[in-house]
């Protein structure tokens, strides 16, 4: 019986330092699933391991290291430097036409005769203190010293000339060429550029998803087909997207210098455009094929569709801003940051169309990879401390080689603990198998994952 006074309850320190209160509260909080948050600060955002992030660096990295590859040998136009051995002011082609410009005068510089269009054809003179001069053809004399960039006349056996510009003495003359030999070069890594830049990116997408999950051998195995597959699309595209070329500009009427004229331009864009809008198609497929998931083809056949076309839109219009025909030169820094800003977007694009199109997701709130989220592209998803899983939870001993797996079930997921010692837990509770919700907390040895639907009403 009560006496009426009130008894003192003393806590000490080490009371409070007990692991045991803490297990006491997530019991209780397990009775209302509502009530549990996940333990990730909202603030908190890792972007290294934002899929749009990953693989938008991924394919910028790829199609720089495609650029650097090829560039060393690759020419925007066909180059020759050599002493001026006759000018010529009237000289008109004989054996070729089909060019919508009239073409008059010419001269011949390293056995090679170069004709030039009137108020096209740009004649420069060497660096002066009152600036840059442009001379007229009959300026020129024998003998000075000319670097020629150009284009192939339509029989290949001479060239219309873009630039003329005056060279000093000492300048390196070109030596045993013929047109036909230099324009058969420019036009194979003219062509090789599409593929190269395909590939590489296809393999940086390919293999990008397993490097961030350290599941080293299913990066190798998807960069490879991302590999091949951006090889053989690029290679393809760039067959049609000469095609489309020759024809585009035909119609267009402005083969030689498409920035001559505001439509002339935006021919060129639409027509780099649509072989990147082809070429893109193919970079991201690899993870799919890899992974036979009809989900991870259509998010990289439209990401990289889109991502390619977006590029290839920007592409010239970047070029005409950092070059500089008339002294040469900007065409290689235009070239590296375009390609870039292709591959980027293509992998930005496949991320953006994975978040956009799907319906599950798992996000990683505690634990080494804390901020990534998995995508349910298939099931089984398996999840355990094994690489070979779908989701691999490194860096914990109490996970089991395969802990875990996630199926689908009708328009639901079911969770399914395999016989794990350790014990999988959903909201706090240890389970063997559970039909999954929206905001269910999942708690695998020191991991937590979030799942998360696009279906919020049904929470």
């Amino acid at each position: 019986m009560s006496d009426g006074t009130k008894t003192k309850i003393v806590i000490t320190k080490e009371e409070l330092r007990d692991p045991k209160i803490d297990e006491a509260i997530d019991r209780q909080r397990s009775y209302d699933p509502g009530a549990i948050q996940p333990t990730e600060k909202k603030s908190a955002f890792r972007l290294i391991y934002a899929t749009w992030f990953y693989l938008a660096l991924a394919g910028a990295v790829g199609a720089f290291a495609a650029w650097a590859l090829i560039e060393p040998s690759f020419e925007d136009a066909i180059f020759v430097t050599g002493r001026v051995e006759e000018v010529r002011p009237d000289a008109v082609p004989l054996t070729f036409r089909g060019t919508v410009h009239e073409i008059r005068g010419a001269i011949r510089v390293a056995g090679i005769t170069t004709y030039t269009i009137p108020e096209r054809t740009k004649i420069i003179a060497p660096q002066e203190p009152s600036g840059r001069r442009h001379l007229s053809l009959g300026e020129l004399k024998p003998g000075q010293v000319v670097k020629v960039m150009g284009v192939a006349a339509p029989d290949s056996s001479s060239l219309i000339a873009l630039v003329i510009r005056q060279e000093d003495g000492a300048a390196p003359s070109t030596t045993n060429a013929s047109v036909w030999a230099l324009n058969a070069r420019q036009i194979f890594f003219g062509f090789l550029l599409l593929p190269c830049v395909a590939a590489l990116v296809g393999l940086m997408v390919g293999a990008v998803e397993g490097i961030i999950c350290r599941t080293f051998a299913r990066a190798a195995w998807c960069g490879a087909i991302g590999l091949i597959a951006g090889l053989l699309g690029g290679a393809l595209s760039a067959l049609g997207a000469g095609l489309v070329f020759g024809l585009i500009g035909v119609l267009g009427g402005d083969t030689i210098d498409p920035t001559s004229s505001g439509p002339a331009f935006l021919l060129l864009m639409f027509r780099r455009s649509l072989a990147w809008t082809i070429a893109g198609m193919a970079m991201g497929l690899g993870q799919g094929f890899a992974l036979k998931s009809s989900k991870l083809k259509f998010n990289g056949f439209v990401g990289g569709m889109v991502g390619g076309l977006l590029g290839g839109l920007l592409f010239d219009p970047l070029d005409l801003l950092l070059s500089n025909h008339e002294l040469m030169q900007g065409a290689e820094l235009s070239r590296a940051v375009g390609l870039t800003i292709i591959g980027a977007t293509v992998g930005l694009m496949i991320g953006l169309t994975d978040l956009l199109t799907r319906d599950a997701w798992l996000k990683v709130t505690k634990g080494p990879l804390r901020g990534k989220e998995f995508s349910f592209n298939r099931t089984p998803i398996r999840m355990g401390s094994s690489p070979k899983n779908e989701i691999y939870l490194f860096k914990d001993i109490k996970i089991e080689p395969v802990h875990a797996e996630i199926n689908k079930l009708r328009d639901t997921f079911d969770l399914a603990d395999l016989d794990s010692s350790a014990g999988t837990f959903v909201n706090g509770l240890r389970i063997r198998r559970h039909r999954l919700a929206d905001g269910d907390l999942i708690r695998i040895g020191d991991y937590e994952l979030v799942y998360s639907t696009r279906e919020k009403a049904r929470r």
